[in-house]
């Protein structure tokens, strides 16, 4: 358990608080610091986010902005989460995609460079691509199968670098597929077709691509730990569950969970999108070893609260 005393004396922003996960880390945050900045332009973040953390001071501001981050007060921690996280996305638009992702790290990092301050990048499992090892170790290596892997390699090599030349403090975490309230990922992509027309489900795709699924508040916990703790300078850690579904195994799951099994058809499109891999499935056992981590909540127990909270079942 974390204590108030291990951060309530340290200066702590998190670029990228309004959005998904920055909301469930920068809530938390305020729990363990009274000085609690989110840094966040809203192009994707809602401000909705940020009016649910008070006790947090708001800065509305783009991490490509270099000027506005550096006259920021003088920072101890800085979670940087700010991206452009859609793989399509940065497959049409390459360039804003380097730009977000490599060059706004790099200013983010200049952020760090000038306070000193520890910084926790959140990185993805797109540095990988398609491996061919499965689960897959933090040792794989790069093989980014889309422009944005590529510039999440970019900004993980870019983070060592100011580590090994300028001596920051700097932990890289890597997220597989995160889910939770607030997400607007395929298990509520997949609800809100369902509510719309409960007789068909199609998906994108072959339906045989397979994620592991991690929830919000196991990665928030990982975050907490790696931005407390001294020993784990320079390291790098998967974040995931640690097992893997496939698409269409977690349609049957809710359809079954939702009483739905056998009154929906599924279809799938077959076609993918640019960039998008087979399989994701990460080895954790680096984390749960040094980080004394273990994600808690199982895909198909939170699946039934979300289905249990919105009145779907049938």
């Amino acid at each position: 358990m974390i204590k108030m005393a291990e951060f309530n004396d340290k200066k702590v922003m998190v670029t990228g608080g309004a959005g998904f996960i920055g909301f469930h880390l920068s809530k938390a945050l305020t729990s363990l610091t009274n000085n609690l900045t989110i840094y966040d332009n809203l192009s994707s973040g809602k401000i909705e986010n940020v009016q649910d953390v008070p006790a947090a001071k708001f800065v509305k501001g783009d991490i490509l902005d270099l000027k506005t981050l550096l006259t920021q007060e003088k920072m101890d921690v800085i979670y940087h989460l700010a991206a452009q996280v859609v793989v399509p996305y940065s497959m049409e638009n390459p360039m804003e995609d380097f730009d977000t992702n490599a060059k706004g790290t790099l200013c983010v990092l200049e952020k760090a460079r000038k306070d000193d301050a520890k910084v926790v990048f959140a990185s993805s499992a797109a540095v990988y691509g398609n491996p061919s090892v499965f689960p897959t170790p933090e040792s794989y290596g790069f093989h980014p199968f889309s422009c944005y892997g590529l510039s999440k390699v970019v900004g993980e090599e870019y983070c060592q670098m100011y580590r090994e030349q300028y001596g920051l403090d700097i932990v890289i975490t890597r997220f597989a597929n995160v889910y939770g309230s607030r997400c607007h990922g395929v298990i509520h992509d997949f609800l809100d077709k369902l509510v719309k027309n409960p007789e068909k489900l199609e998906i994108i795709g072959t339906g045989q691509q397979c994620r592991d699924f991690v929830h919000v508040s196991d990665v928030v916990n990982a975050l907490v730990k790696v931005g407390t703790m001294n020993s784990v300078t320079g390291e790098v850690y998967n974040l995931g569950f640690g097992k893997t579904v496939s698409i269409l195994e977690l349609s049957k799951m809710m359809l079954t969970i939702m009483g739905l099994q056998d009154k929906t058809v599924v279809t799938t499109t077959n076609v993918s999108w640019h960039g998008d891999v087979t399989k994701i499935w990460f080895d954790v056992t680096k984390a749960k070893k040094e980080l004394n981590w273990n994600p808690k909540v199982s895909l198909e127990d939170n699946i039934k609260e979300i289905i249990a909270e919105r009145n779907l079942i049938r």
